[in-house]
Protein backbone atom coordinates (compact mmCIF):
# COMPACT_ATOMS: atom_id res chain seq x y z
CA UNK A 1 0.00 0.00 0.00
CA UNK A 2 1.40 3.40 -1.02
CA UNK A 3 1.73 6.19 1.54
CA UNK A 4 -0.97 8.15 -0.30
CA UNK A 5 -3.46 5.28 -0.18
CA UNK A 6 -2.55 4.58 3.44
CA UNK A 7 -3.17 8.19 4.48
CA UNK A 8 -6.52 8.34 2.70
CA UNK A 9 -7.62 5.03 4.22
CA UNK A 10 -6.73 6.29 7.70
CA UNK A 11 -8.68 9.53 7.21
CA UNK A 12 -11.71 7.65 5.85
CA UNK A 13 -11.61 5.16 8.70
CA UNK A 14 -11.72 8.05 11.16
CA UNK A 15 -14.86 9.35 9.42
CA UNK A 16 -16.41 5.88 9.52
CA UNK A 17 -16.19 6.03 13.31
CA UNK A 18 -18.07 9.38 13.46
CA UNK A 19 -19.79 9.96 10.09
CA UNK A 20 -21.94 12.86 11.31
CA UNK A 21 -19.11 14.95 12.72
CA UNK A 22 -17.60 17.56 10.43
CA UNK A 23 -14.04 17.52 11.80
CA UNK A 24 -13.13 14.23 10.15
CA UNK A 25 -14.20 15.55 6.77
CA UNK A 26 -12.21 18.73 7.34
CA UNK A 27 -9.02 16.73 7.96
CA UNK A 28 -9.63 14.62 4.86
CA UNK A 29 -10.43 17.76 2.85
CA UNK A 30 -7.18 19.49 3.85
CA UNK A 31 -5.20 16.43 2.82
CA UNK A 32 -7.08 16.10 -0.51
CA UNK A 33 -6.39 19.78 -1.29
CA UNK A 34 -2.70 19.14 -0.71
CA UNK A 35 -2.92 16.32 -3.27
CA UNK A 36 -4.59 18.61 -5.81
CA UNK A 37 -7.92 16.78 -5.54
CA UNK A 38 -10.88 19.13 -6.22
CA UNK A 39 -12.95 17.32 -3.59
CA UNK A 40 -10.84 19.04 -0.96
CA UNK A 41 -12.13 22.42 -2.08
CA UNK A 42 -15.71 21.08 -2.22
CA UNK A 43 -15.46 19.85 1.36
CA UNK A 44 -14.16 23.21 2.52
CA UNK A 45 -16.94 25.13 0.77
CA UNK A 46 -19.73 22.82 1.95
CA UNK A 47 -18.52 23.16 5.53
CA UNK A 48 -19.23 26.89 5.45
CA UNK A 49 -22.48 27.95 7.11
CA UNK A 50 -23.20 30.52 4.38
CA UNK A 51 -21.99 30.91 0.80
CA UNK A 52 -21.91 34.02 -1.34
CA UNK A 53 -22.92 33.92 -5.00
CA UNK A 54 -19.39 33.22 -6.25
CA UNK A 55 -18.96 30.36 -3.80
CA UNK A 56 -22.32 28.84 -4.77
CA UNK A 57 -21.33 28.91 -8.40
CA UNK A 58 -18.02 27.31 -7.54
CA UNK A 59 -19.80 24.46 -5.70
CA UNK A 60 -21.98 23.83 -8.76
CA UNK A 61 -18.87 23.68 -10.95
CA UNK A 62 -17.10 21.28 -8.57
CA UNK A 63 -20.08 18.91 -8.59
CA UNK A 64 -19.46 18.46 -12.33
CA UNK A 65 -15.79 17.58 -11.91
CA UNK A 66 -15.21 14.13 -13.48
CA UNK A 67 -13.93 12.64 -10.21
CA UNK A 68 -16.91 13.99 -8.25
CA UNK A 69 -19.94 13.91 -10.54
CA UNK A 70 -22.30 10.96 -9.94
CA UNK A 71 -25.83 12.12 -9.07
CA UNK A 72 -27.39 15.52 -9.60
CA UNK A 73 -30.53 17.45 -8.80
CA UNK A 74 -33.16 15.88 -6.54
CA UNK A 75 -31.47 12.46 -6.67
CA UNK A 76 -28.78 13.53 -4.23
CA UNK A 77 -28.26 15.72 -1.21
CA UNK A 78 -24.61 16.59 -0.61
CA UNK A 79 -22.86 17.21 2.67
CA UNK A 80 -19.20 18.02 3.28
CA UNK A 81 -18.02 16.89 -0.16
CA UNK A 82 -19.97 13.63 -0.42
CA UNK A 83 -23.49 12.43 -1.19
CA UNK A 84 -25.32 12.25 2.14
CA UNK A 85 -28.75 11.13 0.83
CA UNK A 86 -29.59 9.38 -2.45
CA UNK A 87 -33.07 8.76 -3.89
CA UNK A 88 -33.30 6.23 -6.71
CA UNK A 89 -36.89 5.68 -7.76
CA UNK A 90 -37.36 4.58 -11.35
CA UNK A 91 -40.64 3.13 -12.70
CA UNK A 92 -40.65 0.04 -14.89
CA UNK A 93 -42.36 -0.36 -18.25
CA UNK A 94 -42.51 1.48 -21.60
CA UNK A 95 -41.47 5.09 -21.42
CA UNK A 96 -39.71 4.68 -18.08
CA UNK A 97 -36.49 6.56 -17.58
CA UNK A 98 -33.21 4.69 -17.66
CA UNK A 99 -32.48 2.60 -14.59
CA UNK A 100 -29.35 3.55 -12.65
CA UNK A 101 -26.66 0.88 -12.24
CA UNK A 102 -26.69 0.76 -8.44
CA UNK A 103 -23.62 -1.47 -8.10
CA UNK A 104 -21.55 0.98 -10.13
CA UNK A 105 -23.01 3.97 -8.32
CA UNK A 106 -22.30 2.62 -4.83
CA UNK A 107 -18.68 2.06 -5.83
CA UNK A 108 -18.28 5.76 -6.73
CA UNK A 109 -16.05 7.74 -4.32
CA UNK A 110 -18.75 10.39 -3.90
CA UNK A 111 -20.99 7.83 -2.15
CA UNK A 112 -18.29 6.63 0.22
CA UNK A 113 -20.13 8.15 3.22
CA UNK A 114 -23.74 7.66 2.12
CA UNK A 115 -26.04 7.92 5.16
CA UNK A 116 -29.55 7.51 3.70
CA UNK A 117 -30.79 5.65 0.62
CA UNK A 118 -34.25 5.41 -0.92
CA UNK A 119 -34.80 2.64 -3.47
CA UNK A 120 -37.79 2.21 -5.73
CA UNK A 121 -36.22 0.76 -8.86
CA UNK A 122 -37.89 -2.22 -10.51
CA UNK A 123 -37.01 -5.02 -10.30
CA UNK A 124 -36.25 -4.11 -6.70
CA UNK A 125 -34.54 -7.42 -5.88
CA UNK A 126 -31.71 -6.60 -8.29
CA UNK A 127 -31.09 -3.31 -6.51
CA UNK A 128 -31.17 -5.07 -3.14
CA UNK A 129 -28.62 -7.63 -4.32
CA UNK A 130 -26.33 -4.80 -5.43
CA UNK A 131 -26.79 -3.08 -2.08
CA UNK A 132 -25.99 -6.28 -0.20
CA UNK A 133 -22.81 -6.77 -2.22
CA UNK A 134 -21.66 -3.17 -1.71
CA UNK A 135 -22.62 -3.06 2.01
CA UNK A 136 -22.06 0.72 2.45
CA UNK A 137 -20.16 1.16 5.71
CA UNK A 138 -22.03 4.09 7.22
CA UNK A 139 -25.49 3.73 5.67
CA UNK A 140 -27.90 4.42 8.54
CA UNK A 141 -31.30 4.68 6.83
CA UNK A 142 -32.83 2.53 4.07
CA UNK A 143 -36.23 3.21 2.50
CA UNK A 144 -37.81 0.73 0.07
CA UNK A 145 -40.80 1.41 -2.20
CA UNK A 146 -42.38 -1.21 -4.45
CA UNK A 147 -45.79 -1.97 -6.00
CA UNK A 148 -44.97 -5.67 -5.66
CA UNK A 149 -44.72 -8.17 -2.83
CA UNK A 150 -41.42 -7.79 -0.98
CA UNK A 151 -39.49 -10.88 0.07
CA UNK A 152 -37.92 -9.81 3.36
CA UNK A 153 -34.97 -12.18 3.06
CA UNK A 154 -33.75 -10.04 0.12
CA UNK A 155 -33.37 -7.00 2.39
CA UNK A 156 -29.63 -6.93 3.21
CA UNK A 157 -28.64 -7.79 6.76
CA UNK A 158 -25.01 -7.00 5.87
CA UNK A 159 -25.29 -3.25 6.45
CA UNK A 160 -23.15 -2.62 9.54
CA UNK A 161 -24.50 0.83 10.44
CA UNK A 162 -28.18 0.50 9.52
CA UNK A 163 -30.42 1.82 12.30
CA UNK A 164 -33.58 2.77 10.38
CA UNK A 165 -35.64 0.69 7.93
CA UNK A 166 -38.66 2.10 6.09
CA UNK A 167 -40.86 -0.18 3.98
CA UNK A 168 -43.77 0.91 1.76
CA UNK A 169 -45.09 -2.14 -0.10
CA UNK A 170 -48.48 -3.83 -0.57
CA UNK A 171 -47.43 -7.06 1.11
CA UNK A 172 -44.40 -8.92 2.47
CA UNK A 173 -43.32 -12.53 2.71
CA UNK A 174 -40.52 -14.30 4.55
CA UNK A 175 -38.53 -12.83 7.42
CA UNK A 176 -35.91 -10.18 8.01
CA UNK A 177 -32.44 -11.33 8.97
CA UNK A 178 -30.62 -10.13 12.06
CA UNK A 179 -29.69 -6.45 11.76
CA UNK A 180 -27.32 -5.70 14.65
CA UNK A 181 -28.04 -1.96 14.99
CA UNK A 182 -31.61 -1.68 13.74
CA UNK A 183 -33.72 0.26 16.26
CA UNK A 184 -36.35 2.06 14.15
CA UNK A 185 -38.94 0.96 11.56
CA UNK A 186 -41.57 2.70 9.48
CA UNK A 187 -43.97 0.20 7.90
CA UNK A 188 -46.69 0.92 5.35
CA UNK A 189 -48.79 -1.99 4.03
CA UNK A 190 -52.13 -2.69 2.44
CA UNK A 191 -52.59 -5.56 4.87
CA UNK A 192 -51.11 -6.45 8.24
CA UNK A 193 -51.45 -9.72 10.14
CA UNK A 194 -49.65 -11.83 12.74
CA UNK A 195 -47.52 -13.61 10.11
CA UNK A 196 -46.35 -10.24 8.80
CA UNK A 197 -45.43 -9.19 12.33
CA UNK A 198 -43.38 -12.34 12.97
CA UNK A 199 -41.46 -11.91 9.74
CA UNK A 200 -40.59 -8.34 10.61
CA UNK A 201 -39.88 -8.57 14.32
CA UNK A 202 -38.70 -12.03 15.33
CA UNK A 203 -35.01 -11.51 14.54
CA UNK A 204 -34.77 -7.91 15.74
CA UNK A 205 -37.44 -7.37 18.39
CA UNK A 206 -34.98 -6.76 21.23
CA UNK A 207 -33.43 -3.80 19.43
CA UNK A 208 -36.51 -1.93 18.20
CA UNK A 209 -37.29 1.24 20.16
CA UNK A 210 -39.21 3.23 17.52
CA UNK A 211 -42.05 2.06 15.26
CA UNK A 212 -44.46 3.74 12.87
CA UNK A 213 -47.15 1.49 11.43
CA UNK A 214 -49.42 2.58 8.57
CA UNK A 215 -52.13 0.16 7.41
CA UNK A 216 -55.07 0.37 5.03
CA UNK A 217 -58.35 -0.39 6.76
CA UNK A 218 -58.92 -1.20 10.41
CA UNK A 219 -56.14 -2.04 12.84
CA UNK A 220 -56.72 -5.59 14.03
CA UNK A 221 -55.94 -6.72 17.57
CA UNK A 222 -53.81 -9.81 16.85
CA UNK A 223 -51.06 -8.06 14.85
CA UNK A 224 -51.31 -5.04 17.15
CA UNK A 225 -50.47 -7.34 20.05
CA UNK A 226 -47.23 -8.24 18.26
CA UNK A 227 -46.31 -4.55 18.12
CA UNK A 228 -47.15 -3.94 21.76
CA UNK A 229 -45.07 -6.99 22.78
CA UNK A 230 -41.83 -5.43 21.50
CA UNK A 231 -39.81 -5.38 24.75
CA UNK A 232 -37.89 -2.12 24.16
CA UNK A 233 -40.53 -0.10 22.32
CA UNK A 234 -40.56 3.54 23.48
CA UNK A 235 -41.94 5.53 20.52
CA UNK A 236 -45.05 4.34 18.67
CA UNK A 237 -47.08 5.89 15.86
CA UNK A 238 -50.16 4.10 14.51
CA UNK A 239 -52.04 5.19 11.39
CA UNK A 240 -55.18 3.41 10.14
CA UNK A 241 -58.60 4.28 8.79
CA UNK A 242 -60.24 2.80 11.86
CA UNK A 243 -59.33 1.75 15.38
CA UNK A 244 -62.02 -0.31 17.06
CA UNK A 245 -62.82 -0.71 20.74
CA UNK A 246 -60.83 -3.98 20.95
CA UNK A 247 -57.70 -2.31 19.58
CA UNK A 248 -58.05 0.60 22.01
CA UNK A 249 -58.42 -1.78 24.94
CA UNK A 250 -55.40 -3.76 23.74
CA UNK A 251 -53.31 -0.58 23.83
CA UNK A 252 -54.73 0.72 27.11
CA UNK A 253 -54.21 -2.59 28.92
CA UNK A 254 -50.80 -3.50 27.54
CA UNK A 255 -47.51 -3.51 29.42
CA UNK A 256 -46.17 -1.40 26.56
CA UNK A 257 -47.96 1.63 28.00
CA UNK A 258 -45.54 1.51 30.92
CA UNK A 259 -42.57 1.68 28.52
CA UNK A 260 -43.79 4.20 25.97
CA UNK A 261 -42.34 7.70 25.97
CA UNK A 262 -44.33 8.92 22.94
CA UNK A 263 -47.60 7.66 21.45
CA UNK A 264 -49.12 9.21 18.31
CA UNK A 265 -52.61 8.10 17.28
CA UNK A 266 -53.59 11.33 15.55
CA UNK A 267 -54.29 9.58 12.23
CA UNK A 268 -55.66 6.28 13.51
CA UNK A 269 -59.41 6.75 13.10
CA UNK A 270 -59.66 7.08 16.86
CA UNK A 271 -63.13 7.84 18.22
CA UNK A 272 -63.77 10.42 20.95
CA UNK A 273 -64.67 7.60 23.32
CA UNK A 274 -61.42 5.82 22.54
CA UNK A 275 -59.42 9.01 23.03
CA UNK A 276 -60.97 9.55 26.46
CA UNK A 277 -60.12 5.98 27.45
CA UNK A 278 -56.48 6.43 26.50
CA UNK A 279 -56.26 9.80 28.22
CA UNK A 280 -57.53 8.20 31.40
CA UNK A 281 -54.77 5.58 31.27
CA UNK A 282 -52.07 8.07 30.24
CA UNK A 283 -52.51 10.16 33.39
CA UNK A 284 -51.12 7.25 35.41
CA UNK A 285 -48.01 6.73 33.27
CA UNK A 286 -44.95 8.75 34.38
CA UNK A 287 -42.79 7.79 31.37
CA UNK A 288 -45.28 8.94 28.72
CA UNK A 289 -44.22 12.48 27.81
CA UNK A 290 -46.15 12.90 24.54
CA UNK A 291 -49.62 11.63 23.66
CA UNK A 292 -51.09 12.86 20.35
CA UNK A 293 -54.71 11.88 19.72
CA UNK A 294 -55.83 14.29 17.00
CA UNK A 295 -58.87 16.57 16.87
CA UNK A 296 -61.22 14.33 18.82
CA UNK A 297 -59.37 15.00 22.07
CA UNK A 298 -56.64 17.40 23.00
CA UNK A 299 -54.47 16.03 25.89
Amino acid sequence: MSDQVGHRTAFETAIDAAPDEANGYAVLGDWLSQQGDPRGELIALQRLSELDRRQRERVKALLYEPSIRCLAGPLAQWRWGFVHTATLVRPAGPGASERIDLARLLAHPSLRFLRALTLGQEPLFEALDALAAAAPRVLASLTLYSPRVLELSRVPSTLPSLTQLHLSVPEITGALGVMPRLDSMTLSFLSWDATTARGLFDANERRLTTLKLVVAGALEVEPLDAVLALPRLEHLTLEASEMGVDAIEAIAGSDAMNRLVTLDLSRSGLSERGAKRLLQVARQLPRLSSLVLGDSADP
